[in-house]
């Protein structure tokens, strides 16, 4: 599939799926869906979020030139897109199970750094 149409598909999922991000978090609570709602939510918000961060760093490179085809553009985007949505969500689920403190924080950056260093140096 042409990169137009992957940035289309992204698009369109952002749209739905931050749409139905908002509506559960204001029309319903934690209590009312459950364990397994509260899962559903956050893999939902990871991959809105995840789309969303593709979508303006794809942008971003595109307006800089950076890689030389829209593939690579959009391909780049995504991995830096998923790591970045991970982190973030990792640490609002964290929070929200009142888990989170400092330590959980500097060592999940951590580990995003070292992930996206190893990545950096062994993609094609």
């Amino acid at each position: 599939m042409p990169a137009r149409g992957q940035l289309t598909i992204l698009a369109l999922w952002s749209a739905a799926g931050g749409a139905v991000v908002l509506i559960t978090m204001l029309a319903t609570n934690p209590a009312a869906i459950g364990p397994v709602g509260v899962t559903v939510w956050f893999v939902l918000l990871l991959s809105v979020f995840a789309s969303v961060l593709t979508l303006a760093m794809y942008a971003v490179k595109a307006y800089f030139h950076l890689h030389a085809t829209r593939q690579q553009r959009l391909r780049y985007s995504l991995r830096q897109g998923l790591l970045v949505a991970g982190w973030v969500s990792g640490l609002l689920a964290l929070a929200s199970l009142g888990q989170l403190g400092v330590r959980d924080v500097i060592l999940l950056g951590l580990a995003a750094v070292i992930v996206e260093l190893y990545v950096r140096f062994r993609w094609p």
